[in-house]
C-alpha cells in the first residue's frame, strides 16, 4: 500500500509540473459541457415556413396564426404557386410549406373536410418529425372545436378528457435529458486518453522499466497509476455538477453521496480501459488514436443520444459492453428521478462487474507485455 501511494504521489507531482495538462484538466470539461450542453437541443423552434393560401378566408388565416403563435414556426413569406413553394424549400430558404385549399373556409362551415397540405423538408428527420407533430396537434384542436359546434356540445369539458402529466422533466427540456449523460461522455473522452498516454509515455522514456525493477508489484503499479487520475476525474465531476446546476438549472434530485460514489466507479472503469489501451499501443500517437476510436461507441451506443430500444438487436447486445450505458442510466436516475441505490441495482451491479473485470484484464495484459 505504501509503495502504491508513493507511486500515486509521484504521478500527481508529475502532472502538476505539466502546466498544459493542468489547464486541460479544468478547461476541457468546462468547454465540452458548455458546447454540447447548449448545442444539442431537440426542441427546435423558429422553423422557417412559407404559405400558399388559396382560400384567403378567416379559417385559413386562423390556421396560419396558430402555427406562428406556437413559436416553432416563422412565416417568412407567401407564394402564389406550387413551383414557388418548391423553389423556397429546394433552396433551403424555408423548412416547411403549407398549402391551404381554395375551399378551406367554405368546407369548414358546411361540415365537409377542410383540406390543407403540409410539405416538410425531411432531410433532417428530427426537425421534420417535430414540425409534423406540432401541425397535426394544431389541426386536431381546430377539428375538435368544429366537431363540438356541429354536435352542439355545450359542456365545459371535452367528451374524452385525457390529461398528461410528465414526471421528472415536466417542461420537456432537452438539457434535463442531455446534461446528466454528458458527464459520463466528457469523463470518457479525456480520462481514457490521459491514462493511456501517461503509461505509454513512461515506456518511451524508459522510466517504466525502472519502476519494474523496484519491489513494487504489477497490481500496485497499475493502481498507483490509476489513483491520481481517479482524483482528477472527481475534480472534473464536481466542476460539471456545479455547472449543471448553475448554467443549465438541472438540480440533483437524489443522493449527492450516491452520485459521487457511483461516478467514481465509472471513472475507475474508464481508467481501466485507458490502462488496457496502454498495454496494446507502442507509441503515444497509437494510444491517442485507439482512445478516440474506442470513445466514439461510448457516444453512439450508450443511449446518450440515440435510444437503445430503437437500435437493431445486434447493437442492443453491443451496448451491454459499453460501461457508459450503465453510467448514464445511473446518472439520469439519480439526477432526474431521485432514484435510490436499490432502484438502480441492475446497472450498478453490471458496472461493478465491468470495472473489476477491465482493471483485472489490464493488469494481466500488462504482465504479459512487460519484459
Amino acid at each position: 500500500m505504501t509503495r502504491m501511494l508513493a507511486l500515486a504521489w509521484k504521478e500527481l507531482l508529475q502532472i502538476r509540473r505539466d502546466s498544459m495538462t493542468m489547464r486541460m484538466i479544468v478547461g476541457v470539461p468546462i468547454m465540452q459541457l458548455i458546447i454540447f450542453g447548449y448545442a444539442i437541443n431537440y426542441d427546435v423552434k423558429h422553423m422557417k415556413a412559407v404559405v400558399m393560401d388559396d382560400s384567403r378566408s378567416y379559417e385559413s388565416r386562423e390556421l396560419v396564426a396558430k402555427m406562428q403563435a406556437t413559436g416553432y414556426f416563422d412565416i417568412i413569406g407567401r407564394v402564389d404557386s406550387y413551383a414557388g413553394m418548391q423553389t423556397a424549400i429546394d433552396s433551403a430558404q424555408a423548412m416547411v410549406g403549407l398549402i391551404i385549399d381554395h375551399d378551406f373556409g367554405r368546407d369548414t362551415h358546411r361540415g365537409a373536410p377542410a383540406r390543407a397540405l403540409l410539405i416538410v423538408n425531411a432531410s433532417d428527420s428530427t426537425t421534420s418529425n417535430q414540425a409534423m407533430a406540432i401541425v397535426n396537434g394544431i389541426a386536431s384542436g381546430i377539428s375538435a372545436g368544429a366537431l363540438a359546434q356541429l354536435a352542439d356540445w355545450h359542456a365545459a369539458g371535452k367528451p374524452v378528457d385525457v390529461r398528461v402529466r410528465p414526471w421528472y422533466n415536466p417542461e420537456l427540456r432537452t438539457a434535463d435529458f442531455i446534461i446528466p449523460g454528458l458527464i459520463a461522455i466528457v469523463l470518457t473522452f479525456t480520462l481514457v486518453q490521459f491514462t493511456a498516454i501517461s503509461i505509454v509515455k513512461e515506456r518511451e522514456l524508459g522510466t517504466l522499466e525502472q519502476l519494474q525493477v523496484t519491489p513494487i508489484t504489477r497490481w500496485e503499479l497499475i493502481l498507483g497509476k490509476i489513483l491520481p487520475f481517479l482524483l482528477i476525474g472527481y475534480v472534473r465531476t464536481v466542476l460539471m455538477v456545479v455547472m449543471m446546476g448553475w448554467l443549465f438549472d438541472v438540480r440533483v434530485q437524489g443522493s449527492m453521496a450516491a452520485l459521487f460514489l457511483l461516478t467514481g466507479l465509472y471513472i475507475a472503469a474508464v481508467l481501466g480501459i485507458g490502462t488496457l489501451i496502454s498495454t496494446i499501443a507502442e507509441t503515444q500517437m497509437q494510444a491517442s488514436s485507439l482512445s478516440m476510436m474506442l470513445a466514439l461507441p461510448f457516444v453512439f451506443l450508450s443511449g446518450y443520444v440515440f435510444p437503445i430500444g430503437g437500435m437493431p438487436r445486434i447493437f442492443q447486445w453491443l451496448t451491454e459492453l459499453i460501461p457508459a450505458n450503465y453510467a448514464i442510466q445511473i446518472l439520469r436516475g439519480i439526477v432526474l428521478r431521485g432514484a435510490s441505490v436499490r432502484d438502480l441495482a441492475e446497472p450498478i451491479v453490471c458496472l461493478t462487474i465491468y470495472t473489476v473485470g477491465i482493471i483485472g484484464l489490464a493488469c494481466v495484459r500488462f504482465k504479459k507485455t512487460a519484459a
